[in-house]
C-alpha cells in the first residue's frame, strides 16, 4: 500500500506541475482558470496533501441553515466549541478540533488549503464577520490521533461566501456527517452540495435532526429516500435525533441508529406504519472511532482520483475545452488570413540611373591594374566633359532633386495608401462576427492608433538610408552573378579590357553595366514605366511576411544575352528591392499595430499539440492505469 500511494503521490504532483504550465500557456484562450474547478480543487485540497502514508480522517459536520449543525458538532466532540445561534447563517467560518500534537506532524495549512489558520479562542469565533477565509482550530485530547472534526458554515445561506467555505471543507473531507431536517432535506443548494459529495465517493453519515417523535418515525425514511434519489448520496449510517432544545443546549441530545434501505427510483415508497424501533441512543464519537479508518481513507482517495480523471467532469473535460477553444482561434486566424491586409500595387521603383550608377561602382571595384587606371581616367574626364549635358538634361526633365529623394517621397505616398487600406480591411474583419477577432481588433483600432502608427512609420522611413541599402543589394546580386555565371563574367571582363584599349571611342557606344558615363544622360533602354507595369507587391501582414510578385524574366538571374540580359537584370534589382521594402512595411505594421495578435493566434492554435498538453494527457492515462492497483485494504 505504501508503494502504491507513493506512486500515486508522484504522479499527482507531476500532473499538478503540468497543469499549471498548461494553464500559463493557454491564458490567451480566455477560458476559466483552474482554480475554482471542482476537480482541480480536489487535486490541490485532497490529493496533494493527503496522498501520504500518514493517514488521517477529516470528518465534517455539514448541512443547511438552522438545522442544528453546531449542536451536532458539539455533541460529537462533547464540548461547547461552536456557538449555537437561533439566527440563520451565523456560522461563517469552520472550526476544527485536532488531536494533540497533530499540528507538529502535519502542516495544517496544507491540510486546509485556501484557509487562514487561526487558533481557537472562544465558541464565538466561527461567528466572526470577516471577509477572509478563516479556519479556527484547537487541540482536543479526547480525539483519536488520526481524526480531525469540523463544524462548517451553512451550505444554503444567503451569503454565498459561506457556500464556498463549506465546499472547501467538503473537498478535503473524508466523512460528512450530514444533518438533515424535514425542512431542509429537499433544498436545491443542499442537493447540489451532496451531488458533488456523492461523485467524490465521500462516506456519508446522516443525522435526521429535529424529529417530532414518535410521529416522524413514519416519515423520515420517505424524506431520506427523496434526498438519496436526488443526490446519489447513500448514507453508511443513519441516526435520528428528537426536537429537544433543552437537551440540545445541555449536550444531552440522544442519537438513535436506524436502518435505511433506499427504494428504487421507479417505486413509490409508502409511509411506514410499523411501530418505532426500540430506542437505544449511541455516542456519535464512539461510532466514528469504531469505523475502519483505512478503508474509509482509501475509498475517499479512490473517489477523488476517479473524479479527477472522469471524462465529463475531470481533467479530460479541461483538455477538450482547450482543444475546442483552440479551434475557435484557428477559425479566427483563417478569417484574418483570408483577408489579406496589404495588397500593394505600383510600388515605386528605384530610378534606373541609380541602378546604373550602383552597378558601375561595383564594376569599377572589380577592375585591376592598368585597366582600372585607364577607365578611372576616362570616367573622370567624361564627368567633366559631360557635365553641361547632365545640367541641360536636368533642366529639361525637371530633375532638380536627387533621384533617391524623389523615390523616398513616392514610397511614402504608397505607404500612406497602404496603411489606409490595412485599417479598412481590419475594420471589415472585425465586423464579420468572430468574437475573438472583434474584441481584439477593436482594441487595436481604437483611439489614436492610426495616427500613432503613421508617426512611427514616418520616423523609420525618414531614417532609412536608401542609397546605402540599394548599393548593398547591387553588391550581393552582382557578386552572386559573378559566382553563378563565371564564363559570362569573364567575357564581360575581356570586353572591359578591350574597351580600355579603345577608349574614348567605345565609351560612347557601350552602356552595359556602366561602361563610361553614357548611363547618366543617355536614353534608358528599359524605362521605369515598363518595369512598374509588371511589378505587383502583396504584403501578408498578418503572417508577418511580404511577397513580391513579378514576371519570371524580372526575377531570373540568367536571361538571354545582350539587351535581354540587361533588361532582366534591372528588373531583378527592382523586384528584390521592392520585396525588401514591402517586408519592412509588413513587419512594421505587425510590430506596431498587430503586435502580438498573430503570435497569439498561432500559439493558441498549436496548444493541443504542445508538450504540456500531451504531458497532461499522458499523466491522466498513467493515473487511470494506477487506479486499478489501489485496493481497499487496511
Amino acid at each position: 500500500m505504501s508503494t502504491t500511494l507513493d506512486k500515486f503521490s508522484n504522479t499527482i504532483h507531476q500532473l499538478q506541475n503540468y497543469l499549471q504550465a498548461l494553464e500559463a500557456e493557454s491564458s490567451q484562450l480566455e477560458i476559466p482558470r483552474l482554480s475554482g474547478r471542482e476537480w482541480f480543487d480536489i487535486l490541490e485540497r485532497k490529493l496533494i496533501p493527503q496522498l501520504t502514508n500518514q493517514m488521517y480522517l477529516v470528518v465534517a459536520v455539514v448541512g443547511g441553515t438552522n438545522i442544528g449543525k453546531s449542536v451536532i458538532f458539539n455533541h460529537l466532540v462533547d464540548q461547547q466549541t461552536s456557538a449555537i445561534s437561533p439566527l440563520a447563517s451565523q456560522t461563517r467560518h469552520p472550526v476544527c478540533l485536532v488531536p494533540q500534537h497533530f499540528e507538529q506532524q502535519h502542516d495544517l495549512r496544507e491540510v486546509f488549503q485556501g484557509f487562514q489558520l487561526v487558533p481557537w479562542s472562544s465558541a464565538e469565533d466561527p461567528l466572526r464577520q470577516d471577509e477572509a477565509h478563516l479556519l479556527f482550530w484547537k487541540n482536543c485530547d479526547t480525539l483519536a490521533s488520526n481524526l480531525l472534526v469540523l463544524d462548517t458554515p451553512d451550505i444554503d445561506s444567503d451569503a454565498e461566501v459561506n457556500w464556498e467555505r463549506a465546499e472547501r471543507i467538503r473537498q478535503c473531507a473524508d466523512v460528512l456527517v450530514t444533518v438533515l431536517t424535514q425542512q431542509k432535506y429537499n433544498d436545491a443548494a443542499v442537493k447540489k452540495f451532496f451531488r458533488e459529495a456523492a461523485r467524490e465517493d465521500k462516506v456519508i453519515l446522516t443525522v435526521f435532526n429535529q424529529c417530532q417523535l414518535p410521529d416522524d418515525e413514519a416519515y423520515w425514511p420517505l424524506w431520506l429516500n427523496t434526498f438519496y434519489q436526488e443526490t446519489g448520496a447513500h448514507p453508511e449510517l443513519v441516526f435520528i435525533a428528537p426536537n429537544d432544545r433543552r437537551a440540545a443546549t445541555n449536550l444531552e441530545l440522544p442519537f438513535y441508529p436506524r436502518q435505511f434501505e433506499p427504494a428504487s427510483a421507479d417505486s413509490h415508497p409508502e409511509v411506514n406504519d410499523s411501530p418505532p424501533q426500540t430506542d437505544s441512543a449511541v455516542n456519535l464519537m464512539e461510532v466514528l472511532s469504531q469505523m475502519q479508518f483505512g478503508e474509509i481513507k482509501i475509498q475517499t482517495l479512490r473517489g477523488a482520483l476517479k473524479y479527477l480523471i472522469r471524462q465529463d467532469t475531470g481533467v479530460p473535460s479541461y483538455l477538450r475545452e482547450i482543444k475546442s477553444r483552440s479551434q475557435e482561434f484557428r477559425s479566427a486566424a483563417e478569417l484574418l488570413s483570408e483577408h489579406e491586409l496589404a495588397e500593394i500595387e505600383n510600388w515605386p521603383l528605384v530610378p534606373n540611373s541609380v541602378i546604373v550608377t550602383a552597378v558601375r561602382k561595383w564594376w569599377q571595384e572589380q577592375r585591376e591594374g592598368w585597366s582600372a587606371h585607364v577607365h578611372g581616367f576616362y570616367n573622370s574626364l567624361g564627368k567633366g566633359v559631360l557635365w553641361p549635358a547632365r545640367y541641360l538634361h536636368a533642366l529639361t526633365t525637371e530633375e532638380k532633386r536627387p533621384p533617391m529623394e524623389v523615390y523616398r517621397d513616392q514610397e511614402w505616398s504608397v505607404v500612406l495608401q497602404t496603411v489606409e487600406g490595412i485599417y479598412d480591411r481590419l475594420t471589415l474583419v472585425s465586423e464579420l462576427g468572430n468574437a475573438l477577432l472583434t474584441s481584439r481588433l477593436k482594441s487595436l483600432l481604437s483611439g489614436t492608433s492610426r495616427e500613432a502608427l503613421l508617426k512611427t512609420l514616418h520616423v523609420e522611413h525618414s531614417q532609412f538610408d536608401f542609397t546605402t541599402q540599394f548599393e548593398e543589394l547591387v553588391d550581393r546580386e552582382m557578386t552572386s552573378f559573378k559566382s553563378e555565371s563565371p564564363q559570362y563574367y569573364s567575357l564581360i571582363k575581356q570586353i572591359d579590357r578591350a574597351a580600355a584599349v579603345g577608349r574614348p571611342v567605345l565609351s560612347v557606344g557601350l552602356f552595359f553595366v556602366g561602361f563610361g558615363a553614357v548611363g547618366d544622360v543617355g536614353t534608358q533602354i528599359v524605362t521605369d514605366t515598363m518595369i512598374q507595369s509588371v511589378v505587383n507587391v502583396a504584403g501578408d501582414v498578418a503572417g508577418g511576411a511580404a511577397a513580391t510578385t513579378v514576371g519570371e524574366t524580372a526575377v531570373s538571374s540568367s536571361a538571354a544575352s545582350g539587351m535581354g540580359y540587361l533588361e532582366a537584370k534591372i528588373r531583378r534589382f527592382h523586384a528584390v528591392f521592392a520585396q525588401k521594402r514591402t517586408e519592412w512595411l509588413a513587419n512594421a505594421v505587425r510590430t506596431h499595430l498587430l503586435k502580438t495578435l498573430p503570435e497569439e493566434l498561432k500559439s493558441a492554435v498549436a496548444l493541443p499539440d504542445s508538450e504540456h498538453y500531451h504531458a497532461v494527457q499522458q499523466t491522466v492515462n498513467e493515473l487511470e492505469q494506477q487506479l486499478n492497483q489501489l485496493q481497499i485494504t487496511l
